[in-house]
């Protein structure tokens, strides 16, 4: 069974210019819709069956909370469905906010 990667905001930020890199933002849909990082994905338990059901999973996807912490719980869950390539983004959005990306 694969588990989940760490990976910090400039890695992440590096690693979205990449083919076949997905973001996925699990923050609320208050925050979400406030501020997020263009092009991500704004996962919910609505629209997780969705979000696996369009994204291949030899996709790599980097997992992006409030500040880092809820997201390993979901990059975990993404590697047990069958996800090989997952990260967690340390610092979440916070960190993403104060870089200014």
């Amino acid at each position: 069974m694969a588990t989940f990667q760490r990976i910090d905001v400039q890695g992440a930020k590096e690693r979205l210019t990449q083919e076949h890199v997905k973001m996925v933002d699990i923050r609320d849909e208050h925050s979400f819709d406030t501020a997020n990082v263009a092009g991500s994905f704004h996962l919910t338990n609505e629209s997780i069956s969705q979000f696996i059901k369009e994204t291949p999973f030899t996709e790599t996807v980097l997992v992006l909370c409030y500040h880092g912490n809820s997201s390993k719980g979901v990059a975990q869950y993404l590697c047990d469905q069958g996800y090989q390539d997952v990260y967690s983004v340390d610092g979440g959005f916070e960190s993403w906010r104060i870089q200014d990306f």
